[in-house]
């Protein structure tokens, strides 16, 4: 049941787009000046759950195909590549979303890429990278660089499908913060304020993106649901009692702003925002159009 669930979630996830298929590159040791690779393994399926401790039911509800794990000394420091290939760009963008935290681009000319003390996170095709040193100095971030770029080189870009809403001017200057969940088990790793919303429902896509003025905050989503029941359900959380197929509704709950706006009996278009959030009204008409 729960292999079944995984596969449903992905096939909603994938947003309408079918990426092409690329293997998990390995490096060899021509790739890296002065580097040496000391090991390299795969694990693919459920072998994952032997290998992560307690997070291997996230990446499956992403797709998870393969993983390639390599160890890799250079400069005198010990890193640790880990590439796991998903079932296409948004899955592995969706992973991505959900675990960068206190990161900054790797440079301004290289989307999709988190680099912090310990690692550098990536998106790459079909596959999330994690790059992670063990001493944090400036020497192992360089090498850990070097290593995304050789992985990179060996790895055909892939478009990220994301819902027309986001590509509107208004909210272009917020799209690199864009999550990606593909069930429960991203909301609740992405954007946990909204996990009550999917009780019940586990079987969704979300595409969110959430914006922070100072103290104040708005949200504006796209979700795909299985069914037209569970896409009723999820309003009925939200606080809208009947929302008719096209027809755009807002409240004020707890001080929260929110509007909603169902596509079709499976789609739906989500806004929360604080009753100070500077051009609330002006996002809001987002849902709307």
């Amino acid at each position: 049941m729960r292999v079944r669930s995984s596969i449903l979630c992905v096939l909603l996830c994938a947003l309408g787009n079918a990426s092409v298929a690329q293997e998990v590159p390995v490096l060899h040791q021509g790739d890296l000046s002065g580097g040496t690779i000391l090991s390299t393994d795969y694990y693919t399926g459920q072998a994952l759950f032997g290998y992560i401790d307690g997070g291997a039911e996230l990446y499956l509800e992403y797709g998870f195909r393969k993983l390639g794990r390599q160890e890799v000394r250079s400069s005198n420091e010990t890193i640790v590549v880990e590439i796991y290939q998903m079932a296409g760009a948004n899955e592995a963008y969706g992973i991505f979303s959900v675990q960068r935290f206190k990161c900054v681009p790797v440079d301004s000319l290289t989307p999709n890429t988190c680099l912090s003390k310990y690692q550098v996170q990536a998106v790459v095709g079909n596959c999330y990278v994690s790059i992670v040193n063990e001493s944090g100095s400036a020497v192992a971030r360089r090498v850990s660089i070097d290593i995304f770029r050789a992985v990179q080189s060996k790895m055909k870009p892939l478009r990220i499908n994301v819902p027309g809403v986001f590509d509107s001017p208004e909210l272009a200057a917020y799209r690199s913060d864009l999550i990606i969940a593909c069930g429960r088990l991203g909301v609740q790793n992405g954007f946990a304020e909204w996990d009550s919303l999917f009780q019940n429902i586990p079987r969704f896509s979300l595409a969110l993106l959430p914006i922070e003025i100072g103290s104040e905050h708005l949200s504006i989503a796209h979700i795909r649901f299985a069914s037209d029941g569970e896409s009723l359900d999820f309003c009925r959380l939200a606080g809208f009692a009947e929302v008719p197929v096209g027809e755009a509704q807002n409240h004020v709950s707890n001080g929260l702003a929110q509007a909603i706006r169902r596509l079709n009996k499976e789609e739906l278009l989500f806004a929360e925002s604080t009753l100070a959030f500077p051009r609330r009204e002006s996002l809001f008409t987002l849902i709307s159009r």
